[in-house]
């Protein structure tokens, strides 16, 4: 599929409802994808309508509305990768999910609704699929990962389109119905001067999951950078639950830094980064592009499928990063390669050179235009 020129979107908005309604979560990775297709909706149709579906519980509850975006809530559990007592949990609660997704739906009357990953996407696609004859509603996934999620496998064979973040993902779904648009990132993630040297600034954040191991890689760490440590600023985003430890193994360890429970001002975050210690999440490697920041990633290891590894090794291949397992780094291997890369500025440089192959400026707005192109004219 391709995207369609200025000339027949403005002839297939003449009549448009201009009403989105994102849905998914869980993750800040779905969460920002989804927050980044609502700004370039509000941006081509100011006087539109957005509307986020996600899970209760999920982080969406804090991202979202902070967004200034209206929030939907249902009660859904995951079905993959955990007990029997809680697949049998979400199990009672996919009924209610439908019917809640229903009625949002009927009130609503979206003209487009795209999923972005995450079990809370699941009702509401399949349900925005049946009634789509009813409101012309285009309806539509969002694939961000290397590997295809649980949700977005199943939902692709229902869908009116299939967006993909990475080339090569696209031939797991059907060719009429799939584009390949990059990852979306949040307005502000642009691309930033190359990063200071001196002081070193590195810059850890673990995501919105799995931050306990990223945070005791680099607490393990310190005792091995004692004699450089007057070179090195650190800003640490722990995550909620991590923050005391972490707070206190600087402490224990005779560093100082800028330590957070969450970070919301990212983009000056990266701004200040010499490098950068994260996950490989989609929308985390895609802001990385995005700004052009060398990074040291850490797969979460319990991701689903192993989709984070998958990520990264896309970007390893085109030595865009390096990659660092958490099951068999430790401490001192992050400590010497910290070392290295502040004794060798050249491949930081290239690194960051690198990286930025992997932005696509416009993949809200592709999503966006493919949204709202009539569904026969595709």
């Amino acid at each position: 599929m391709t995207i369609p020129t200025k000339a027949e979107l403005k002839a297939a908005l003449k009549n448009s409802r201009p009403t989105l309604l994102v849905t998914g979560g869980g993750t800040g990775g779905h969460v920002f994808a989804g927050i980044s297709i609502a700004e370039a909706w509000k941006s081509k149709f100011p006087d539109g309508k957005v509307l986020f579906v996600g899970s209760k519980g999920g982080i969406e509850e804090k991202l979202v509305p902070r967004a200034g975006i209206s929030l939907k809530l249902v009660h859904l559990g995951s079905l993959k990768g955990v007990s029997f007592k809680k697949r049998m949990k979400t199990a009672l609660q996919i009924p209610l999910a439908l019917f809640k997704a229903f009625w949002i739906i009927v009130r609503a009357k979206p003209q487009a609704v795209v999923g972005v990953g995450g079990y809370a996407s699941g009702p509401v696609v399949l349900i925005a699929r049946f009634l789509s004859p009813f409101f012309s509603t285009r309806v539509a996934i969002l694939e961000q990962n290397a590997v295809p999620g649980f949700t977005n496998r199943i939902l692709a064979h229902f869908v009116h389109l299939v967006f993909c973040a990475f080339t090569g993902i696209d031939k797991r779904f059907p060719e009429s119905r799939t584009v390949i648009t990059g990852n979306p990132v949040r307005k502000e993630m642009i691309p930033l001067p190359p990063a200071q040297r001196v002081p070193f600034n590195i810059f850890i954040f673990g995501g919105s999951q799995g931050a306990l191991g990223i945070n005791s890689l680099v607490l393990e760490a310190l005792p091995f950078l004692e004699d450089i440590k007057s070179e090195l600023v650190w800003v640490h985003q722990t995550g909620e639950r991590d923050f005391e430890r972490v707070s206190n193994g600087y402490l224990e360890a005779s560093f100082t830094g800028q330590i957070e429970k969450f970070i919301y001002g990212m983009k000056e975050a990266y701004q200040k980064a010499s490098l950068v210690i994260c996950r490989a999440g989609s929308s985390t490697l895609a802001e990385i592009a995005a700004v052009g920041r060398a990074a040291i990633l850490v797969p979460f290891p319990q991701a689903s499928d192993n989709h984070q590894e998958m990520n990264a090794r896309l970007f390893v291949e085109q030595n865009a990063s390096i990659l660092m397992l958490q099951q068999s780094a430790e401490g001192e291997d992050l400590a010497r390669e910290i070392r290295r890369l502040i004794g060798s500025p050249h491949e930081l440089t290239r690194m960051e050179n690198q990286v930025r192959g992997f932005y696509r400026p416009h993949a809200a707005e592709d999503i966006v235009s493919a949204l709202i192109w009539p569904l026969d004219h595709r």
